[in-house]
């Protein structure tokens, strides 16, 4: 299958980041010596599951791959460069019934970890992952975090998906909001409803409840998959993940 890689997402003035990357997209930062964009690209060039990936968000040259299709230049949010890697992808195949989706900010990111995802991720419309708590802290304690509280545990989201580009343009208007509230529960649990949002506060909302909840919102047939490997979200989002991510890469 094909990968879009998002690069387009950039610190703004009053982001922790700022004063770092001064208004370059994250996906510039070295870490290590390396851009994390790179570090990502690198990983699903290492990936036997993905065959081609279309750059959405830098300028063409920055990311080195023979696997690069095309590299698109920033559309604005996040949802809008995922919808012109979408449309690359459809122009080339309109009849591609499956690809990968991936920010450009998680540097551990390997090619096994990309297999793995793939490989269970084939029989839906959407699958997203997302990691527990306990397997993120098991492996990088000194991660900060933010977490959601269901009944089976509390779980972070992975910053990889498998989807079907087909049906993703359709999806448009809803996926801007959540876009914006994916890492934070309380946004998300609201924007899918009263009953999820009154569950998710009683503590009463299970993952299966939150997979079928939200499958039934956005009208898709949605997996939610549980990812042992906490590598795959730990992003780049706060100045404090920097240090962190630095030596974990270093180890490497």
């Amino acid at each position: 299958m094909d990968c879009v890689v998002l690069t387009g997402g950039v610190p703004m003035p009053g982001d922790s980041l700022y004063p770092l990357t001064r208004g370059l997209p994250k996906a510039q930062f070295e870490v290590a010596g390396t851009t994390v964009g790179q570090r990502v690209v690198d990983a699903l060039t290492d990936a036997d599951s993905i065959d081609r990936i279309v750059i959405v968000g830098t300028e063409p040259g920055l990311f080195v791959s023979p696997k690069i299709l095309e590299t698109v230049p920033n559309r604005g949010g996040l949802v809008d460069n995922f919808m012109a890697g979408v449309d690359v992808l459809l122009a080339r195949d309109p009849d591609v019934r499956i690809a990968a989706a991936c920010t450009s900010d998680i540097p551990l990111l390997t090619g096994t970890m990309v297999d793995w995802f793939t490989s269970e991720a084939r029989a839906h419309d959407a699958v997203a992952g997302v990691i527990r708590r306990d397997v993120i802290e098991a492996g990088y304690p000194d991660y900060p975090n933010e977490y959601w509280r269901l009944t089976d545990g509390e779980f972070t989201a992975a910053d990889f998906i498998v989807f079907r580009p087909a049906m993703a343009s359709d999806l448009k208007s809803r996926l801007e909001p959540l876009a914006g509230a994916r890492k934070n529960a309380l946004r998300t649990a609201r924007l899918m409803g009263w009953g999820l949002l009154l569950r998710y506060l009683l503590r009463r909302l299970s993952l299966t409840q939150a997979e079928r909840r939200i499958s039934k919102a956005l009208g898709l047939d949605l997996r939610i998959l549980d990812v042992p490997h906490p590598e795959m979200g730990l992003d780049l989002d706060l100045l404090e993940h920097v240090p962190v991510l630095e030596r974990w890469v270093a180890r490497r």
